[in-house]
């Protein structure tokens, strides 16, 4: 099928699959179905399910980036080991009908994944059904700004309705802000930082569209961009996994249950968040099966004003290996999330924009805000020194302004861990 077929009947089918599945009865009889043909004839494509056909799901085990790397070969059709998916992807090059494509590293080593060229269709498909539902009535600029060119947005030049331009980061966050902002798109896809800058340059940009991804939109950002575009910015929680959910006009993210079995984990110390366990029904060459993601979730109970009965996410909350691991005074420990403490400096004062929090030590925790935002410097101390008291964590806190770096290519933590 023509790339620009292909595209459109993912659009079409994923419309046709958001009008049927209007309740939650549809949605789970529908992924009971996909299911138990995925588990009963697909899976054993790969060589770490081969002979493991039709049992139920709960009996096949969890696994997570580390396992599936140390035996990538054994989880895709192609058989190929990691060692020869690194090689690939830095020569950018893939056996014929496939991409082979990379996570940025962030947690200390890349994930690799493999789709074929019918899943990346398909995937575009779904995101303009979910993101641009109208894409079709006229011809859209779509810029997007990423650390490494996807194969996935690539598909957009094959719809034959939009002009996309891949800005790569690694070349320069500036020259490439630049750049675009001479290109007016009318669709702007980018990470929250870069967003963040776009929306502080004096320029003429004024994308139509925008959309936000590849790390946490921290409501800070999220206000000023807004602010700056008049538009809503809407959230595309993709991973080196798989693609999980595209936000709705209002800005609520939905996940993908038409695609994607979620299961959830209650991490250790994590409060209601949650960590995803994913099950992808239409993947053919890499096969996601009980996969345990990184993410912390705060789901959504309350109905979208948008009238989808598919879940919503409230927040992608964070990183399961940024979640805070504190000393306290009886001497065990205490988790704190990244959202918990993002928001005890934050509420601190309206004009904190910006900030870093460091966990160096399980006893040690830095605070650092950009020199224009000093003047705050005492109240976030007090503010995140008052909530390691009442979680009754002994640490030394210490604060002091900083000059912040700017967006790089790499993922932005405003909070992290760096320690055991």
């Amino acid at each position: 099928m023509p790339p620009a077929a292909a595209i459109l009947a993912a659009y079409a089918r994923a419309r046709w699959l958001a009008a049927r599945l209007n309740s939650r009865a549809r949605i789970e009889a529908w992924q009971q179905r996909r299911l138990r043909d995925f588990l009963n004839r697909r899976i054993t494509a790969v060589d770490a399910y081969r002979d493991q056909a039709g049992r139920p799901l709960g009996t096949y085990p969890t696994l997570d980036k580390t396992t599936m790397m140390a035996r990538f070969e054994r989880y895709n059709t192609l058989r190929l080991e990691a060692a020869a998916a690194r090689a690939a992807w830095q020569a950018g090059q893939a056996p014929p009908g496939f991409a082979i494509g990379a996570s940025t590293g962030t947690s200390g080593n890349r994930g690799y994944y493999v789709i074929s060229d019918a899943e990346r269709h398909a995937w575009l498909g779904v995101i303009l059904a979910r993101g641009l539902p109208g894409f079709w009535r006229q011809r859209l600029r779509l810029a997007v700004m990423l650390p490494a060119n996807s194969r996935l947005y690539d598909a957009a030049n094959e719809s034959g309705r939009l002009a996309l331009r891949f800005f790569d980061l690694n070349a320069g966050v500036e020259s490439q802000a630049a750049t675009v902002e001479a290109w007016q798109p009318d669709v702007l896809i980018a990470p929250p930082k870069v967003l963040r800058l776009l929306a502080d340059r004096d320029s003429a940009l004024a994308p139509a569209h925008v959309f936000s991804g590849a790390e946490v939109l921290d409501p800070i950002d999220r206000a000023i961009v807004e602010a700056r575009f008049s538009c809503v910015v809407r959230e595309i929680y993709m991973a080196t996994e798989g693609l999980f959910a595209v936000a709705c006009p209002h800005g609520r993210l939905h996940l993908l249950e038409d695609h994607v079995l979620f299961e959830w984990d209650d991490a250790d110390g994590a409060g209601g968040l949650k960590a995803p366990v994913i099950t992808d029904f239409t993947r053919r060459h890499q096969i996601m099966l009980r996969y345990r993601m990184n993410d912390l979730l705060e789901l959504d109970s309350q109905a979208c004003p948008c009238g989808s009965s598919f879940t919503a996410v409230r927040a992608v909350a964070g990183r399961l290996d940024d979640v805070f691991r504190l000393n306290t005074a009886a001497g065990g420990r205490i988790a704190v999330t990244p959202d918990v403490i993002r928001n005890a400096v934050v509420d601190a004062s309206p004009r904190i924009d910006d900030f870093r929090v460091v966990q160096s030590a399980p006893d040690r925790v830095e605070l650092s805000l950009p020199r224009s935002c000093a003047a705050e410097l005492g109240a976030a101390k007090c503010s995140l020194a008052a909530l390691f008291d009442r979680l009754g964590a002994a640490v030394m806190l210490t604060a002091e302004p900083a000059e912040l770096p700017p967006p790089g290519p790499g993922k932005l933590r405003r909070v992290r861990r760096t320690c055991a």
